[in-house]
């Protein structure tokens, strides 16, 4: 068991994309459709057309899949061949990850000005936030998006939206064999999660260095 993770930009998706109405099925055009924006629909775009070349290349086939939106938003797989998705845009940028179990993955972007300290209040526990105050302010970003990035990705592959009093509750420690991994990529911190556990192979954009890492979640 494997999974696959491929990054890709807003444009290079765009430049190699065919028509939509030709492959996105009655849920897909019907998002793409209520969003209010140009921006908007050519992101969601890129995702699905991202989502399709992933599913492709982790099955090995031409033959184009078939996926839908689920309630939640989130990219479902439909025709039965199958195969779990999970997908996310920053800046431009589109990651979407693939396996045999269900999975999720977050990208964010170190460039995007934040009160990162203040965000903290919100998603972390009070230790995480201490230390994160205690780093130096460059350091704080990064720190806190690989948090932030491992938590979200963690909740996506449990089919669960963002729910920040659990997300106050999870803390991750090393473990080649856990269910989450982290990279920093350039300007960009990617972590990717599975349930129950993340394959041993990864096959992901290249020159990412992972930290593997076990989820453990405080009482309440």
């Amino acid at each position: 068991m494997s999974l696959l993770c491929l990054l890709a930009t807003e444009a290079e998706l765009r430049a190699g994309m065919t028509p939509p109405e030709a492959w996105l099925t009655p849920t897909e055009q019907a998002r793409w459709l209520a969003f209010g924006t140009a921006a908007r629909r050519e992101s969601f775009l890129a995702g699905r057309w991202l989502a399709r070349l992933a599913l492709q290349q982790w099955r090995g086939s031409d033959a184009r899949p078939a996926l839908a939106v689920a309630d939640s938003g989130a990219c479902h797989v439909t025709d039965g061949s199958g195969g779990f998705v999970s997908i996310s845009h920053s800046a431009g940028t589109v990651v979407c990850a693939v396996a045999g179990v269900p999975v999720g993955v977050d990208v964010e972007s170190l460039g995007r000005p934040r009160d990162h300290l203040a965000l903290a209040e919100t998603v972390h526990s009070a230790a995480q936030r201490g230390r994160l105050a205690r780093l130096p302010a460059e350091a704080r970003a990064e720190h806190f998006l690989q948090l932030w990035t491992l938590k979200e990705a963690w909740l996506k592959a449990r089919g669960q939206g963002l729910d920040f009093a659990l997300m106050r509750r999870l803390s991750f420690e090393d473990d080649p064999q856990g269910d989450v991994a982290v990279a920093v990529l350039g300007d960009l911190v990617l972590a990717i999660a599975a349930d129950p556990a993340l394959p041993l192979h990864l096959d992901t954009p290249q020159n990412a260095t992972w930290r593997r890492g076990r989820t453990h979640i405080a009482a309440a």
